[in-house]
């Protein structure tokens, strides 16, 4: 079989409903139970911050490294290696006896759980690319985002309530449980040969590296020069359905005079919860529209949840109504997302690294509609746009810029074609 062979055997996408809890354990723990433990234990919020900041950039720094999934081993090797790696980091993690004194140990066995989950998370997303039909890849990519969201807020819960009701190393214990019996669905798929039968033994290991490297990157190119992936590409990096805000909606509370408490629930368990169940709707609409309008569509939904709290009073109420449904929101706007994405990286033999730099620019977009959400809080010229409406209708301004930017993007990849830009692995979207 091929690469560019459909599957023989399809994954069911239920099954992605389990298999980004690694990544979402690793990241629920350093977002939510570490700040929290390190901060108890004296640290101040700069420490824990430049801590946050390290434990995080493996997120960001993969694409140099991600290549190698699609070279050589199979991305389901990659994944239950990277599963078996993030229980045990975390584990690990748990078991330093005082995080604060021993700040380097901590740090860094919680940042390589950050680099061996975001490996496992890039390998999870090849393996749902080439083992799904092209017909179910909405609903995989829901299931996806919600073990993904879900993830992220209901294991960080865990981790955090585990530690303070029980003992940090029983909250490691646990993650490492779920982390290694999640992973180990992915014993289920079937992924298609990567090579044909004895092709390397014939060629030679290095001839063989070598053409799997320019297949790689005639793959890469291929996509990236086509209309669809390159207007797919400016679309991932415009902001449409970013939730920028979920990153400093914490920060918002004061404002809305919620309380701590408050504050833990809905970013916590009910932000995990609301937006795996959205993920669960985006996958459904992603199957049953064109799949960047799907995102157009979720994108303008977050946009309004954005304008509903900007226009309420500041009260806790509007704060725990208005994240809750922004949350939701923005698990739609994920799952179609990632739908559109897996579309056009089709089956290839750069699946892994195409998904990566696709991954890549909506990272880089959520960075930047972060830092003008804040800014523009603190710097807007409008009194009445100050503190947290500020951050509120600029997040719903780059909303209605980045909807544009994809009706615009979807335009010009539906214009007939004369002299074919590129060929591409995946049909329009």
């Amino acid at each position: 079989m091929t690469e560019s062979t459909p599957p023989a055997r399809p994954t069911r996408p239920s099954l992605f409903l389990f298999l980004d809890l690694p990544y979402g354990a690793a990241v629920g723990y350093a977002s939510i139970a570490m700040p929290y433990l390190l901060r108890r234990g004296g640290l101040s919020l700069a420490e824990i911050g430049a801590l946050s900041a390290t434990a995080f950039a493996p997120l960001g720094l993969k694409l140099l490294w991600v290549p190698l999934l699609d070279l050589g081993a199979s991305r389901k090797g990659w994944y239950l290696a990277m599963a078996a790696g993030t229980a045990g980091l975390l584990l690990a993690a748990s078991l330093v006896p005082d995080p604060v004194h021993h700040l380097w140990l901590y740090g860094a066995l919680v940042t390589l759980a950050q680099a061996t989950a975001t490996t496992g998370h890039a390998a999870n997303n090849a393996l749902l690319a080439i083992t799904t039909r092209l017909e179910d890849k909405g609903k995989a990519a829901g299931f996806s985002m919600a073990s993904n969201l879900g993830g992220t807020g209901l294991l960080g819960a865990l981790a955090l309530g585990a530690s303070e009701r029980v003992s940090p190393r029983a909250a490691g214990l646990a993650l490492a449980a779920v982390v290694l019996a999640s992973g180990a669905v992915a014993l289920g798929i079937v992924e298609p040969a990567r090579f044909g039968a004895g092709a390397a033994a014939a060629v030679g290991l290095l001839r063989a590296i070598g053409r799997q490297l320019r297949e790689m990157a005639r793959d890469l190119w291929g996509t990236v020069r086509s209309r669809e992936g390159f207007t797919g590409l400016v679309i991932s990096a415009a902001p449409v359905g970013l939730g920028a805000l979920t990153n400093i909606f914490s920060g918002m509370a004061p404002d809305f005079h919620a309380s701590a408490r408050v504050v833990e629930l809905v970013n916590g368990v009910g932000g995990g919860v609301t937006g795996a169940a959205g993920a669960l709707v985006g996958g459904w609409l992603a199957d049953r529209m064109r799949r960047r309008l799907a995102y157009g569509v979720a994108g303008g939904l977050t946009g309004l949840c954005a304008v509903a709290m900007l226009v309420s009073p500041l009260t806790p109420a509007t704060y725990t109504w208005g994240t809750l449904a922004y949350s939701f929101a923005n698990g739609v706007a994920f799952a179609t997302w990632a739908g559109m994405v897996l579309e056009v990286v089709g089956h290839g033999a750069a699946t892994a690294t195409k998904y990566a730099l696709f991954n890549a620019a909506a990272n880089l977009a959520i960075s930047g509609a972060t830092w003008a959400d804040g800014a523009f809080a603190e710097a807007s010229p409008w009194r009445v746009l100050r503190g947290s409406r500020g951050a509120l209708a600029m997040d719903a301004a780059l909303t209605v810029v980045g909807i544009a930017i994809l009706l615009a993007m979807v335009a010009a990849a539906s214009r007939p074609r004369g002299r074919a830009m590129g060929s591409s692995p995946a049909t329009t979207s």
